[in-house]
C-alpha cells in the first residue's frame, strides 16, 4: 500500500469519526429539547450566592453516565450561581442564563462521580429538579466544602420536596456501587 492511500484511508476514518460524534450529539440535543426551565429570573430574597462553581453536567436522576444536553445546560464550565427565595439562576460561561423555580426543585444531594467529571466520595454538590414528568440532577463542584454545605443547605430550605425525591431516587451510595 503506498503513503498517499494510506493516508487518504486514515483521513477517511478520522473524518467519519468525527461525523459520528457530530451526529450522535446532535440526535441527544434533538431528544433533550423538551427539557425547559422558566425564562423569568427569580427575584426573591438571596439566600446564596456563588461567584465562581463548577458545573459538571445534568443527568436523570439515577443514571449519573447519561448527559441530558437541554438548552442553557448542554456543556461543562464555570459558572455563576444565585440561589434565591424563589428560585436558582445559574450562568454558565458561553451558555444562556438558565432558571430553575422553587416549584421545580426537589432537594440537593452529594455524589463522587457524574458524566464529565470523578472526585472523592461526596465531592460534587446535586440540585434535583423536575422537568415536565423528567427528574433530573444537574452537578456542581464547589471549591470549599464550605460552599457545598451552603448550597445544599439553601436548595432545601426552598425544595418543595427534597425529602420526598430522596426517598423516590438511589441514594449515593447505591449509585456508587454501580
Amino acid at each position: 500500500m503506498s503513503r498517499p492511500l494510506f493516508a487518504l484511508i486514515v483521513i477517511a476514518v478520522i473524518a467519519i469519526a468525527f461525523l459520528s460524534m457530530w451526529l450522535g450529539w446532535r440526535a441527544r440535543a434533538r431528544r433533550d429539547s423538551d427539557v425547559h426551565t422558566p425564562q423569568t429570573a427569580p427575584i426573591g430574597e438571596v439566600l446564596a450566592e456563588f461567584a465562581r462553581v463548577l458545573y459538571v453536567s445534568t443527568t436523570p436522576v439515577g443514571e449519573p453516565l447519561v448527559r441530558v444536553a437541554a438548552p442553557g445546560l448542554r456543556y461543562r464550565g464555570n459558572a455563576a450561581m444565585t440561589v434565591r427565595a424563589d428560585g436558582v439562576a445559574l450562568e454558565i460561561d458561553g451558555e444562556d442564563t438558565v432558571y430553575f423555580a422553587a416549584a421545580q426543585l426537589r432537594g440537593s444531594d452529594a455524589a463522587g462521580r457524574r458524566v464529565g467529571k470523578a472526585v472523592e466520595s461526596g465531592g460534587l454538590a446535586l440540585m434535583r429538579w423536575d422537568a415536565g414528568e423528567r427528574h433530573l440532577e444537574s452537578s456542581f463542584r464547589f471549591d470549599q466544602r464550605a460552599d457545598q454545605r451552603r448550597f445544599s443547605e439553601a436548595i432545601d430550605q426552598i425544595s418543595v420536596s427534597s425529602a420526598a425525591s430522596a426517598s423516590d431516587a438511589p441514594t449515593t451510595a447505591q449509585e456508587e456501587q454501580l
